[in-house]
């Protein structure tokens, strides 16, 4: 796999090199606006946030459509309550970006000209969540002057996200069933094909396929190790004073793996709370 891939995470790993075919994006863009039937594919312009040698923001998918729509999509496997903040930041910087690549200046005495935004959330997990979200609504129980809201997409149907959900679900039954990562890898690509989730670009891409989600099972099982270790009282105490060598030694070891698969900084303080 590249560096680039390296650095993403988990099943969305999956997302984001799915969506780096522009006829997906493409897919994606026509099941959620069948009504525009003008739009070909030369009229999607990805403009996806990527961070890769340093540590920076990025997301998982932005595109625009004929310099008039803007759309952002995030894609969640556990419920993350911060979404609609992190949306308003990628919004913030894609408009940025655009502006300068539009040779448009928000310091001009007109106004510029900005592409329409539409907010997205593919989301995978278990948890009840509504149809939307709003920034308002989760941050200042809707007393504010700034609110984005967020559509939540977390249904398994025939779309390229509803396949994308459903490829999900069955990487989470088969963690269950299998605790060797390549063998719970193998039997998850062999069940989505044969459920139709992701078919073309999983038999296409069959092995970084594997190898994405083996590095999400290594990935989840430092995580789950970490997260034991932190309820132990001793270990936080031995944390705390610079005991319990061979605990630390095992933490550090944890740190170490994520940076050489060619986790940030920033990503690995994400995944376990500290570096």
């Amino acid at each position: 796999m590249s560096e680039e891939t390296t650095n993403r995470k988990s099943k969305d790993s999956i997302f984001v090199d799915l969506f780096t075919d522009v006829n997906y994006v493409y897919q994606l863009y026509k099941e959620l606006h069948p009504e525009d039937t003008d739009v070909t594919v030369e009229d999607i312009n990805v403009q996806t946030i990527k961070s890769v040698l340093v540590n920076t923001l990025y997301n998982d998918l932005g595109f625009i459509v004929k310099d008039r729509l803007l759309m952002l999509v995030e894609a969640q496997s556990v419920w993350n309550p911060n979404i609609a903040l992190r949306m308003l930041y990628y919004l913030s910087e894609t408009y940025r970006r655009y502006i300068a690549d539009s040779g448009q200046s928000e310091h001009s005495s007109s106004r510029v000209k900005l592409p329409k935004p539409e907010l997205y959330v593919v989301y995978s997990g278990n948890k009840k969540v509504g149809k939307e979200i709003s920034f308002s609504n989760d941050f200042f129980g809707g007393d504010s002057p700034v609110d984005i809201r967020v559509k939540v997409l977390k249904e398994i149907n025939d779309t390229i996200y509803g396949q994308y959900i459903g490829f999900c679900k069955v990487f989470d039954e088969q963690k269950k069933i299998h605790n060797q990562n390549l063998e719970c890898a193998k039997e998850t690509l062999r069940i989505s094909v044969e459920r139709g989730y992701l078919s073309a670009y999983l038999e296409t891409h069959k092995k970084e396929a594997i190898n994405m989600l083996k590095e999400l099972f290594d990935e989840e099982y430092l995580r789950e190790q970490y997260d034991k270790a932190e309820k132990d009282k001793n270990f936080k105490e031995g944390k705390k004073e610079g005991r319990k060598e061979g605990r630390k030694e095992a933490f550090a070891e944890m740190i170490s793996k994520l940076r050489e698969k060619g986790y940030t900084e920033q990503q690995i303080e994400e995944l376990i709370g500290v570096v």
